[in-house]
């Protein structure tokens, strides 16, 4: 299993952590006791959308952004497993719209 490290951008302030690459990124953050938005846990909403400042990950397993927010950038973080280190601002559900 490979680690990598996470740094996201909260409203609350920068968060850290280490995210294995079998553990979706949302799981992780919360395993390392920070808090985050979310509701669905299956990537078929945009409670947990962030957006990637930094980085690569997979998000094959969301169905709710279109091809244009996912060119943006954005991800779902309850269904994103990193593929290397990353830099996410969290909270950007209003950004969407």
């Amino acid at each position: 299993m490979t680690f990598f490290s996470v740094q996201l951008i909260t409203p609350q302030g920068p968060a850290k952590f280490d995210c294995p690459d079998d553990e979706y990124i949302l799981d992780a953050a919360e395993q390392a006791g920070i808090d985050m938005s979310y509701s669905c846990r299956a990537g078929a909403c945009s409670s947990c959308v962030g957006r990637l400042i930094e980085g690569t990950l997979d998000q094959t397993d969301q169905s709710f952004l279109d091809e244009e927010q996912i060119k943006d950038r954005y991800v779902l973080l309850c269904v994103a497993y990193a593929t290397s280190d990353l830099i996410v601002k969290t909270d950007c559900e209003e950004e969407l719209w």
